[in-house]
């Protein structure tokens, strides 16, 4: 559409995108990847869309949100040569931070761009802060699904100890084929999230994805889930000892339900 303001936010994305895919050099392959991986969330986002009723200017907010949420990745990358957010730089924040200066949100009305930053800020938080305005939280929690569905998908390809350019896993984390952390196991029965300085074994980090179940909001989130096949293969990964078959029933159990719960 002639005019719409979406037109020059992707305009901007992508020039923005191909200055680092300059001088990416070795690093492009991950550059590539992470742009495949934001199509992704942006398809998730908008088939979370169908099945509920935003103006149109939410679902606007909801695409942009979806489009930028990673931006901060990009420099992340090419600058830093790293993924990992503990090291001085969170990606959610800067993003937002960037897109501010850049002025690049603009075009839209000061609330959406307002509750677009706010999402793009918070997309990565293990705990949300309290008190977020009703839409932000919205639109929080839409991008949040969404990219914890891909995020699964992406980790399946590579949660294996000889798996090319496992960058979570080479990150202080253990391969073991049976061991798990206490903690961890008793978060997961008590359906909690677990938090990512308690990982250490492969394990764990398995069950730091399933637990991911306990965070989602949409029944399309919970649908694509089962449905995809991806969370029957991240239980399939881990073990059928005594400490972990338990919960592994659980989990599978927890999902089906849920998704039973929340048809649309």
């Amino acid at each position: 559409m002639q005019g719409h303001p979406l037109i020059s936010i992707e305009t901007w994305f992508e020039r923005f995108v191909d200055g680092f895919r300059t001088r990416a050099g070795e690093k492009k392959l991950f550059l590539d990847r992470k742009v495949r991986h934001i199509k992704r969330v942006r398809a998730h986002v908008q088939e979370i869309g169908k099945e509920c009723e935003w103006s149109r200017n939410m679902a606007l907010a909801m695409d942009v949100a979806a489009l930028l949420h990673d931006v901060g990745r990009f420099p992340q990358l090419v600058e830093r040569k790293t993924y990992d957010d503990t090291l001085g730089y969170n990606h959610a924040e800067e993003g937002a931070r960037l897109l501010a200066q850049a002025d690049v949100l603009s075009v839209l009305p000061d609330s959406l761009r307002d509750r677009i930053l706010c999402a793009i800020s918070f997309h990565n938080c293990a705990i949300l802060p309290g008190g977020l305005e009703p839409d932000s939280r919205l639109i929080l929690d839409v991008l949040r699904d969404a990219d914890k569905l891909d995020a699964v998908r992406n980790n399946l390809r590579y949660l294996s100890p000889d798996a090319p350019h496992n960058t979570v896993l080479k990150s202080g984390l253990l391969w073991d084929a049976q061991h798990v952390s206490p903690l961890v196991l008793e978060l997961c029965f008590k359906r909690q999230l677990i938090p990512f300085n308690q990982i250490r074994w492969s394990n764990d980090f398995i069950l730091f994805l399933c637990c991911w179940v306990y965070d989602l909001h949409f029944p399309y989130s919970f649908k694509q889930l089962r449905e995809s096949g991806h969370f029957a293969s991240l239980l399939e990964r881990l073990p059928n000892n005594a400490d972990l078959m338990p919960i592994k029933r659980q989990l599978a159990s927890d999902l089906d339900w849920m998704a039973a719960q929340n048809r649309s």
